[in-house]
């Protein structure tokens, strides 16, 4: 599978903009009154729909060549559920250690969580155990279908992306989402939209169509996207909504970002730093388990003692907050992830690649 650096920078840039917009509420709770992060960090929470473009444009690049073969959808399908689940269980553990042994430390002011689905991550009507694992149900639901689309012809691919964008788009004008139940919460949500975009996207790159776009014309859409284009987002502050201006706007300018820059490492111009792709490639790590070391860290605030009057705690914890996900992140990475998806791409090959040789013989 090819590696893109930039997928990967900007997977570590999506994941440290979560982090630092779920900090801003842990000082909220912790600093005794006085705020140094400032609300514009708000705007990070859209780091989630970065990682859903990204994902889209991911499914590609594993998928190419792959198409109406029975075997490799299902080597597919396993990789992708493999990817999520063994991590996210480690943290669905130890979030319910944590809310057995401290209940007010988890979901507090969220409800109840229904366990069994938590574990399964599937849809129900409270809130999960590990709260930010919401994203991984769409996740799941984009493999699905991507997996479904994987039985046909690849050039009818960029079709049925079409008509899936379309049937969202319509049923979104007329209807809305969160009317339904759990389940069709997720396959009628608007944020399939970020992923059909990424696909897209994905689609234009390894096209003969990508060759012909001119250099000057990439940087000049990565500047747009970079510049006006997040700019208008975060002062219309279009993260407040789920609705489809919200999905289309995050779709062009997180799209643009995501395609020019991986376009433009191609091209040998652009080289995505070194500290971005270790992060993005313990992103998944850092996303299940930074609300626990952020709790961790603001009651150690709580028990040092606050200082209204000054804000140089708050700076200090701030620091200490992320060094501490990052730290974990690299350990809980490479002590754990990545073994575990080591092992399970190991299997993969030998399993799925048995079954194509029983399937020819």
């Amino acid at each position: 599978m090819e590696r893109i650096y930039s997928l990967q920078g900007l997977r570590g840039v999506a994941v440290l903009g979560v982090v630092l917009f779920h900090m801003t509420a842990v000082e909220h709770k912790y600093s005794g009154g006085d705020i140094l992060l400032p609300p514009l960090l708000d705007f990070f929470q859209l780091g989630v729909d970065l990682f859903f473009i990204i994902s889209g444009f991911v499914m590609v690049i594993v998928s190419r060549g792959r198409f109406q073969k029975l075997s490799e959808s299902k080597r597919f399908l396993f990789n992708r559920v493999s990817r999520i689940y063994p991590t996210y269980w480690l943290y669905f553990f130890i979030t319910l250690a944590v809310a057995l042994a401290m209940p007010g430390m988890v979901n507090s002011s969220h409800g109840s969580s229904n366990v069994l689905m938590s574990f399964l991550l599937l849809p129900n009507d409270k809130v999960l155990l590990v709260i930010v694992a919401w994203s991984l149900l769409f996740e799941l639901w984009f493999y699905l279908v991507f997996t479904v689309l994987m039985g046909f012809r690849e050039r009818w691919l960029p079709l049925f992306l079409s008509a899936w964008a379309l049937i969202l788009v319509a049923f979104n004008r007329v209807e809305n989402w969160q009317d339904y139940n759990s389940a069709l919460k997720i396959m009628l949500h608007p944020y399939a939209l970020e992923f059909i975009a990424g696909v897209a996207l994905a689609l234009l790159f390894y096209s003969p169509h990508s060759a012909r776009i001119p250099t000057t014309a990439v940087g000049a859409a990565l500047a747009v996207a970079l510049l006006p284009g997040i700019g208008l987002i975060g002062y219309y502050r279009l993260f407040d909504d789920q609705g489809m201006l919200r999905m289309f706007a995050v779709s062009l300018v997180f799209g643009t970002l995501v395609f020019s820059l991986a376009l433009l490492e191609r091209r040998r111009h652009v080289r995505m730093p070194a500290f971005l792709v270790a992060v993005g490639d313990m992103s998944y790590t850092v996303y299940l388990s930074h609300l626990l070391v952020l709790g961790v860290i603001g009651r150690v605030w709580q028990l040092i003692g606050v200082r209204p009057d000054s804000l140089l705690d708050n700076a200090l914890f701030a620091s200490v907050m992320m060094v501490a996900v990052l730290c974990y992140g690299w350990v809980g990475y490479r002590c754990f992830e990545k073994p575990v998806l080591d092992r399970s791409n190991d299997f993969s090959r030998r399993r799925f690649r048995l079954d194509g040789i029983s399937g020819r013989a």
